[in-house]
This record gives structure tokens, C-alpha cells and sequence, in this order.
């Protein structure tokens, strides 16, 4: 109940975040209405201003919509520097396009839109320190094209917008970004305390064979012994014929107990087996409180009834590393869908964790033994983690997914 309690307040915590996204982005757009719209509604109303200039500034307003809105698609271009700077630039110039052909200054809004998009792209340092540029521009056009009066307050005021701006989104991504680290460690210890539940369950199924098989096996063991010795000393017994029938009626009686103490200790035997096979670790529940209701991606698992894991540490370990490939698919944003696998082989068990790309990669088939192929510190510490269970573990990357197959002996701890 805990579980499924945290897991939906993951989910609306999700849900709420993709809300205020679409709200900032439609604030931003709002603005841009009312920009836009009070520019060209002046400028058709000013006679000096011809009906070519009012379309150009149409135009110019159109395209910055059309590149801020690609600009704020961060994730699309996360590891595409170039398109990133590229996206950056061409807004930044059509903003100071938009300076030379509309004269009004509340237009330096637009820039301040612009300057929220920084902190996504670069560091709030450099942004501070690239900031002055963009707002001597607006002094430079208006102050020396338009020759109006007081640019230089103008500016400053607009420049301290600016970094209002800059200040105010930085702390944003950084609450976001603690607010995700925080769900991702409730995920680890929701993961954790299914785990601990198991443990203590097993710890307690085997106590409790082990004193079945130390208290009645023994004294059973013991009592069929006693009945042994007890038929093999009534057939020394001489007695005379008349007591020779009694005597083949105790004898039949000591078989008899014979058979149920051993027929008894055969059922205590396989009870304490069948409590010792009840005590392996079921990490499926451990599983889905990790992967249900996950943000942006969904995660099938496949796990077979016959998986037998009767280590702790081991459980923890795979746990681990199926936690660390969920927060590499999250955090790096490709993966739409994951599929988890478990096979057990005799001693062997593997798990497959495939990965399916949002979009195809122009990468060829490559592993961890490819030097283009260069392992982080999460998948570093998969591999020692593993490492002290005697377990490997291979990384695949290929145009359309990213497989990690773990491979770890199955150990019987009595």
C-alpha cells in the first residue's frame, strides 16, 4: 500500500512538472502575442511608418515565435551543440532585426524571453557574463538608429530583466533537478524496503526450518534409533510359548512406531526443504515499485516464476543496476521504452535490460571493449558492484537501443 501511495505521488509530481512547462510556454507565448500585437497596431497607426516596414516587422515577429519555440525544446537538442548554438544565434539576430525595423523599445522583451532559454544551454556564469552584450545592443539601436533620448537607464533596466531572468530559471532547473534526485532516491529506498520485507521473511523461514530440523529431526532420528534397538533386544528376549504371542505383539507394535517415526521424520525432512525452497528472494515486487508509473518512459518486465535468488546481497545488486538503468534513461532522455528480462540457467542467472532509443542513432553496433564506446561512473560502479558478486556484465549500443546484459552465479546460503 506504502508503495503504491509514493508511486502515484511520483507520477502527479511528473504530471504537475509537464504542466508547468506547458505554462511557461504559453506565458512566453502570450507575451509575444501582446509584444507583437502593440507593435504592429503603433505601427500602422503611425503615418511615417510604411505598410512594407509594418509586413517586415510581421515577418520578423513570425520567425522569432518559430525558432524560440524550437530553441525551447531542450531535450530534442540536448547533445546537439551546434544546432543548440545555431538555434540561439539566429533568434538572438532576428531579435536585433526586429530593433532596426520596429521603433519601440518595450520590444526589448523578446530579449529577455530570449535570456530565459541560457540556463538550459550554458552556464548561469557565462550567461552573466555574455549579458552585458546583448543589452549594449538595445542601446546601440535605439540610442544611435533611433536617436531617442535616455537609452542608457533604458538599457541597464532592461538588462537587469535580463538577469532577473537568468537568476530566476537557474533556480528553477536546479529545484527541478534536486526534486527529480529526491523521487529517484524515494524510488531506491521504496526498492530497498521490498527488499528488507523479503530479507526479514526469509531470515525467519529459515530460522524456523533450521529448529523444525534441529528439535524434531533429531529427536525423531533419535526415537527411530530407540525403536531399533528396542526390536532387536525383544527378539533376544527368551520367553516360554504361552508369552510367545504377547511377545509377536509387541514386536509387531515397535515395527509399527518404527515405521511412523520414520515416515515422520520423512515429512519433517521435506517440510524443512519446502520452507528453505519458499525463502528465495522474489525481487519482482521490488521491481515494479521501481518501474510503475515512471515519468516518459514504460518498462515491461519478464520474470519467471522458477527464478531462484536466495542471496540478499545478490538481490540488491541486481536491484541496483536495474535502478542505475532507469536513471541513465530518464537523465539522458532517450529511451521511450525498457525492457527488463530474467532467464535462470542451472546456476546461471542473466538479466537483459534493452533500452529502445527515442530516436534512431547514426551508430554503428559498438561495446564497451570499442574505444567510442566510453563507460560513466553509474555504469563504472555497475560493473564493480557486480564484480563483488562474481557477476559481468556487457554494454551494447546500437542505432536503436541500449542493452546491458548482466550475467551472476546463483548462490545457496542455508
Amino acid at each position: 500500500m506504502e508503495s503504491q501511495i509514493n508511486n502515484k505521488s511520483i507520477a502527479a509530481f511528473y504530471r504537475r512538472h509537464k504542466a508547468n512547462i506547458s505554462i511557461d510556454t504559453a506565458s512566453a507565448i502570450f507575451t509575444w502575442l501582446l509584444v507583437s500585437g502593440a507593435s504592429l497596431y503603433s505601427m500602422l497607426s503611425w503615418t511615417p511608418i510604411s505598410n512594407t516596414q509594418v509586413a517586415l516587422a510581421a515577418v520578423l515577429f513570425l520567425c522569432y515565435l518559430f525558432f524560440w519555440l524550437l530553441l525551447s525544446q531542450q531535450e530534442k537538442y540536448k547533445n546537439e551543440t551546434t544546432v543548440r548554438l545555431l538555434l540561439l544565434a539566429i533568434t538572438f539576430i532576428i531579435v536585433i532585426a526586429i530593433y532596426f525595423v520596429v521603433p519601440f523599445v518595450y520590444t526589448a522583451i523578446l530579449m529577455v524571453v530570449w535570456s530565459a532559454a541560457l540556463p538550459h544551454f550554458m552556464k548561469i556564469k557565462t550567461a552573466f557574463m555574455l549579458s552585458p552584450i546583448w543589452s549594449l545592443t538595445l542601446y546601440l539601436v535605439y540610442g544611435l538608429y533611433w536617436n531617442f533620448n535616455g537609452m542608457v537607464v533604458t538599457a541597464m533596466l532592461f538588462w537587469t530583466f535580463n538577469l532577473f531572468a537568468l537568476v530566476m530559471v537557474t533556480t528553477t532547473i536546479k529545484a527541478k533537478e534536486s526534486r527529480e534526485k529526491v523521487e529517484m532516491i524515494n524510488l531506491e529506498l521504496i526498492s530497498t524496503q521490498q527488499l528488507l520485507g523479503q530479507a526479514a521473511e526469509q531470515a525467519e523461514r529459515v530460522r524456523i526450518a533450521r529448529n523444525i530440523h534441529d528439535l524434531l529431526g533429531h529427536h525423531l532420528t533419535a526415537l527411530t534409533i530407540n525403536l531399533q534397538v528396542a526390536g532387536r533386544q525383544l527378539e533376544k528376549l527368551n520367553v516360554g510359548s504361552k508369552d510367545e504371542s504377547s511377545k509377536k505383539a509387541i514386536k509387531d507394535s515397535i515395527e509399527q512406531c518404527h515405521s511412523l517415526s520414520k515416515l515422520l521424520l520423512s515429512d519433517v525432512r521435506e517440510a524443512v526443504s519446502d520452507i528453505r525452497m519458499k525463502s528465495n528472494l522474489n525481487i519482482k515486487q521490488a521491481i515494479l515499485a521501481m518501474t510503475e508509473r515512471l515519468p516518459n518512459i514504460k518498462v515491461s518486465l519478464d520474470y519467471p516464476n522458477d527464478i531462484t535468488i536466495n542471496d540478499v546481497n545478490t538481490a540488491d545488486v541486481l536491484t541496483r543496476c536495474i535502478q542505475e538503468s532507469i536513471t541513465n534513461a530518464l537523465k539522458h532522455g532517450h529511451a521511450k521504452t525498457m525492457h527488463i528480462a530474467f532467464l535462470q540457467t542451472g546456476d546461471l542467472l542473466a538479466l537483459s535490460i534493452e533500452a529502445a532509443l527515442s530516436k534512431q542513432l547514426k551508430v554503428s553496433k559498438i561495446s564497451e571493449s570499442n574505444p567510442n564506446f566510453i563507460l560513466g561512473n553509474g555504469l563504472k560502479g555497475m560493473q564493480e558492484r557486480l564484480k563483488q558478486i562474481q557477476g559481468s556484465v556487457a554494454f551494447t549500443l546500437n542505432s536503436a537501443a541500449f542493452m546491458t546484459d548482466i550475467k551472476v552465479p546463483v548462490l545457496d546460503h542455508d
